[in-house]
């Protein structure tokens, strides 16, 4: 065996207990890490459960659509407590009594429209739905009608929105251009009619118009009024979310009656159209397609039209057809 000098620090026990100790210290380390491992773990499963024993409130998650009634500058403008008629309606007024207990225009009425979401509500309610019913009451073909030939005059590129009190009277003068005519499509709100479609748009003017009560007894008469000798009646109105989630068992039952705005939080202000009533209230068509709802289409209580939530009640006259 070779000779080595003496090293006093050198000590093959001392080395042998050097490497224990080291050993001992990383059993340790990997003993502590894998305690706190543990008791990290048991925590969460201690706040899980309790978590689960006491959710956090949730609120529903519904799909986005666009709306785009005024609800700001319509305010300003106060809703008539009597009709009040605008231009020549071209419509027969029953007598006192012979208003039926129900009536239904939605055998005329085009499929829902989807405005996408883009705030052009009043003028789908108005340009399609409500001329869709009375393009088909009266014979007259070319329906369904660009809602946008209306809406892009009036945001001239800033989605604002609006009320029916400005697109009916535009309906009433300009008239409205077809779908098949409007080469501009339904969510260009900036790019203004062209001279060919306001040319073709003048062959379908409404005679005119009417502004309804919009609450109580009065708003009950004059839409079963409007109603029952065929004029479809746009109404704009307070969304709260509720309405937003609508299930198609909800929309269908004469039910739906909105929340205060803390527990039902306002969303913004929408136009839709009336399209038949009965003892129990009446039948709506949407914007928002046919997969929301009940087919596109909702019905509300008559009480509904006493929550203070309807900000503007309209019927559409009779298309000009001379």
């Amino acid at each position: 065996m070779a000779w080595r000098p003496h090293d006093p620090t050198h000590h093959p026990c001392r080395s042998q207990r050097f490497t224990s100790r080291s050993r001992n210290v990383r059993i340790k380390r990997t003993l502590s890490v894998g305690t706190a491992l543990a008791v990290s773990c048991l925590a969460t499963v201690v706040a899980t459960n309790a978590t689960a024993a006491n959710p956090a409130p949730v609120h529903s998650q519904h799909h986005e659509h666009g709306m785009g009634l005024d609800l700001a500058a319509l305010r300003a403008h106060k809703a008539p407590k009597s009709p009040v008629k605008h231009g020549a309606l071209q419509a027969p007024r029953p007598r006192p009594g012979d208003v039926p207990s129900s009536f239904d225009l939605s055998t005329y009425a085009l499929s829902p429209g989807d405005q996408g979401r883009v705030g052009s509500c009043v003028t789908w309610a108005t340009g399609y739905s409500g001329y869709g019913i009375l393009m088909k009451e009266q014979g007259i073909s070319g329906s369904p009608m660009a809602p946008m030939f209306i809406y892009s005059q009036i945001a001239q590129g800033n989605d604002q929105g609006t009320w029916a009190s400005v697109a009916l009277p535009m309906e009433q003068k300009q008239g409205i251009d077809t779908k098949d005519d409007y080469w501009q499509g339904d969510f260009d709100y900036t790019t203004q009619p062209d001279d060919n479609e306001r040319a073709n748009a003048a062959h379908y003017k409404l005679s005119g118009w009417q502004q309804l009560p919009t609450s109580g007894s009065k708003a009950k008469a004059a839409i079963q009024d409007a109603i029952s000798q065929g004029m479809p009646v746009p109404i704009g109105f307070t969304v709260h979310q509720s309405f937003m989630d609508m299930d198609a068992a909800t929309a269908s039952s004469y039910s739906y009656l909105p929340g205060d705005s803390h527990s039902d939080p306002v969303e913004g202000g929408h136009e839709v159209t009336i399209v038949g009533y009965n003892d129990k209230g009446v039948k709506i068509e949407n914007s928002w397609g046919g997969n929301w709802g009940d087919g596109g289409f909702f019905t509300v209580p008559w009480s509904f039209f006493d929550t203070g939530d309807v900000d503007e009640v309209s019927a559409m006259g009779k298309l000009v057809t001379s």
